[in-house]
């Protein structure tokens, strides 16, 4: 569930506090290199979200298809991505 709340709070913010940013818990490598970030926003407007609270479900089961393998695994003191295996502090 709280990939669910970085989510929600990611898309609540202004267009230019998303501007180069990562939802929390995201790789930002990842999310910018290989554009899950415009994919996202592109279904995220094919669906027509507006009131996002309600349509909660769609966002979690978007992620878990999409976006899964691309969250940060805390392995000892860093964050560490499945796909590019690029480490961040954490």
């Amino acid at each position: 569930m709280n990939t669910l709340k970085n989510i929600l709070s990611f898309l609540n913010k202004t267009p230019q506090e998303k501007i180069g940013k990562t939802p929390e818990s995201f790789c930002p490598n990842c999310w910018g290199r290989q554009e899950y970030g415009g994919n996202f926003f592109k279904a995220l407007k094919t669906e027509k979200l507006e009131n996002l609270e309600h349509k909660k479900s769609w966002i979690t089961a978007y992620v878990e298809r999409n976006l899964k393998h691309i969250q940060l695994q805390h392995k000892k003191k860093k964050q560490v991505c499945n796909v590019c295996f690029e480490s961040f502090d954490c």
